[in-house]
């Protein structure tokens, strides 16, 4: 089961035209380029190594 929590996100506008144009270029939601563009800065940040501190353990989902 996913646990998906609907954030309020303000883009300056290139950013939401570069998310728009590479949606459509992929042919995915815009929603799917905001996640895959934070995923591949997470995998790069994780790549490097420990730059800030990290935080452990993690949330879970309850309904």
């Amino acid at each position: 089961m996913n646990c998906r929590k609907p954030m309020q996100l303000r883009l300056p506008e290139e950013l939401k035209d570069w998310i728009k144009a590479e949606s459509d270029r992929n042919g995915s939601s815009q929603n799917s380029e905001v996640i895959r563009a934070i995923r591949a800065a997470k995998e790069r940040r994780n790549e490097s190594g420990p730059t800030a501190k990290t935080v452990q353990g993690g949330l879970s989902c309850q309904m």
